[in-house]
């Protein structure tokens, strides 16, 4: 895998030690880039960025490095894992609120961004940066409500809220901000600013109403939205808390559910979220259950039996007599929410039963309906540890629990590649999913490397063919996945005596994948070049492999093609030399001095080592380059 914090930092530090004015905006650009690398990466930026500030305080282009490591962090504010970054980029430095209160200086950091970077602090592991965090964050709110001007204190409080709940990464300090705020002795007029604090029964209404930054979307709207909100949210807590009993019946769990009609799509996937992950487990709360049924008004029993994990079939039932009109499809887009997690294999069996007895219970006579596979490998989710969590046991299950058999974007395959017809490694075709092999991408270059690279272990040792071949369909911003696989599988390929085929087929999707197996093939293997001629012939690509692979392995194919009369070198070397000019001719110049010295590290810092065969060739044409 790449190794990022080898060289990032280095280039991190290179481009601020570079900046000038001119080039100020492509430097921010460029580091804004790498905070896409997902949580390692972002962190050595935020790292090396705080250490250039802290080494160059009276450079005179300190003002302009200044602005653009700004830039760089509120860049990286808007990724949901900034906390996590921003607390791991200062886990080596001394934070104190002084600290904090001159690094937002230099940033010019508003109200709202300060309170930001406190509160983010507040999820630091360290307890003394978490009490930095909050002592900062309090300063601030302090401040705040210093201002006499009680319009523009409930304005920028106002400000602060949207803020953070526009932010993925802060938006769940709102409620610890606000309980900060109900700490500060506030002013008469942003009184209506700690009703969610101080009135539950009003929490929506004058919350939303007072601001007026949704006004145009109706306030009657926004207040039954997080009215609905609040249900869903707390809906699935309340049947855990009270345990199986609830679908001990329909008629108890219909007492229940009664609570957070109407049942929504959002409401269900979250119940259900809730009950996969507590399908087995959960402690005996008969008590309890029957405590607040009384309260309800519902007949109950002491003496009811005692369940060990959900009734499925009285749940689905009470499901539909509540909301018959249910799409099911939709509930499975919902699961995207925060706190969805299927934490094993049995796990994952349990929610599979709980959709096919949904599916056969919805309709009048049973029509297994596909799973929606759109709706957990067609995008990353905002919970990816619970995509994750889905997709490790998707991939593996039979096919009677799940199946990539119906997917949209299915790989077209060769029945024989190599003469023989590719082994798939499970029934299940995941590994012919497109959809799976992007989003698993994806989710690698947000920072779940090593997990998505576990799940690539089985077909890897099982089916590496069908995976790269897939691989090679997709591409992401860096292609940190793919390259991977393509330097584990390509060499294989390239050694096996029916080859040839397989290079055919993924020259024919995805040029530049091949190019790279061949340059990895080469820098690892010097003379592997002499059987990626053969594969090159026997594919009848060579000529447009001499165009496209970089010079100092396509020097080395075209010297043992011409050894093989099947090019004229001399007039390969003309041509380049015309066309590519000095680029071309310093790489043949490098070449020279490589073969001259037998790969001496002099002149090379990872020494090409070949047979005498294969150096006696490549001596041979020397003479050839230096006329």
């Amino acid at each position: 895998m790449l190794n990022l914090s080898s060289t990032l930092s280095t280039h991190v530090r290179f481009l601020l030690q570079s900046l000038t004015e001119a080039n100020a905006d492509s430097v921010s650009r460029d580091l804004c880039q790498f905070i896409e690398y997902g949580i390692e990466g972002s962190i050595l930026v935020l790292q090396t960025c705080l250490d250039c500030l802290n080494s160059h305080k009276t450079d005179s282009k300190n003002l302009q490095s200044e602005q653009v490591v700004a830039s760089i962090f509120r860049h990286a504010m808007d990724k949901p894992n900034f906390c996590t970054v921003f607390c791991q980029s200062l886990r080596s430095m001394d934070i104190s609120e002084n600290f904090l209160e001159n690094f937002s200086k230099a940033m010019q950091f508003s109200m709202s961004e300060k309170i930001g970077i406190g509160l983010a602090l507040s999820d630091s592991e360290n307890p003394d940066i978490k009490i930095c965090g909050k002592n900062f964050c309090m300063a601030q709110i302090e401040e705040l409500n210093s201002n006499t001007a009680s319009f523009d204190s409930t304005e920028q409080i106002q400000n602060v809220v949207m803020f953070l709940q526009c932010s993925g990464a802060l938006s769940k300090h709102v409620d610890s901000f606000m309980q900060m705020l109900s700490l500060v002795q506030a002013n008469g007029a942003a009184q209506f600013i700690l009703t969610p604090i101080l009135s539950d029964e009003s929490r929506g209404a004058n919350f939303l109403r007072n601001m007026d930054f949704f006004n145009e979307c109706g306030e009657n709207d926004f207040d039954a939205l997080l009215e609905e909100m609040e249900k869903e949210m707390s809906m699935a807590d309340i049947i855990k808390e009270l345990g199986y009993g609830c679908t001990v019946d329909v008629a108890h769990c219909k007492e229940i559910l009664s609570l957070c009609l109407p049942l929504t799509e959002m409401t269900i996937a979250r119940i259900l979220g809730m009950i996969v992950l507590t399908y087995a487990g959960l402690e005996d709360n008969q008590t309890m259950f029957s405590t607040f049924s009384l309260a309800l008004g519902c007949n109950t029993s002491y003496d009811l039996p005692s369940l060990s994990s959900w009734n499925i079939d009285v749940l689905v039932k009470t499901i539909k007599q509540f909301a018959p009109g249910t799409n099911w499809i939709r509930v499975i887009e919902n699961l995207d929410h925060e706190g969805f997690y299927i934490p094993s294999e049995a796990a994952f069996t349990f929610f599979m039963s709980v959709y096919q007895h949904a599916c056969q219970f919805f309709l009048s006579f049973f029509v297994q309906d596909p799973f929606p596979l759109h709706a957990i490998c067609g995008s990353v989710w905002k919970n990816s540890e619970g995509q994750l969590s889905f997709l490790k046991y998707a991939v593996s299950a039979v096919p009677d629990v799940f199946t990539f058999d119906h997917s949209s974007r299915k790989l077209a395959y060769l029945d024989a590649v190599y003469g023989h017809k590719l082994h798939l490694a499970n029934e299940n075709h995941a590994w012919l999913c497109l959809d799976l092999l992007d989003v698993l991408c994806q989710l690698a270059e947000r920072g779940h490397t090593i997990f998505v690279r576990s799940m690539l272990d089985y077909p890897l040792k099982h089916c590496p063919e069908v995976l790269l071949l897939g691989m090679a369909h997709v591409n992401t911003a860096y292609n940190l996945l793919q390259h991977d696989v393509t330097s584990t599988v390509f060499p294989m390929i390239i050694k096996n005596a029916l080859g040839a085929g397989m290079v055919l087929e993924l020259w024919n999707v995805n040029a530049n994948l091949v190019l790279r197996g061949f340059v990895e093939v080469h820098n690892s293997e010097p003379d592997g070049m002499i059987r990626i001629l053969e594969v090159c012939q026997e594919s009848k690509i060579l000529s447009s492999v001499l165009e496209m692979i970089p010079f100092p392995s396509g020097i080395r194919l075209a010297v043992l093609a011409s050894r093989k009369e099947v090019i004229d070198f001399e007039k390969w070397l003309s041509g380049n030399l015309n066309t590519y000019k000095d680029v071309f001719l310093e790489e043949c110049l490098k070449f020279l001095k490589e073969i001259q010295f037998a790969g001496s590290q002099e002149f090379s810092a990872t020494p090409f080592h070949h047979t005498t065969a294969v150096l006696n060739l490549y001596l041979e044409a020397s003479s050839t380059i230096i006329k």
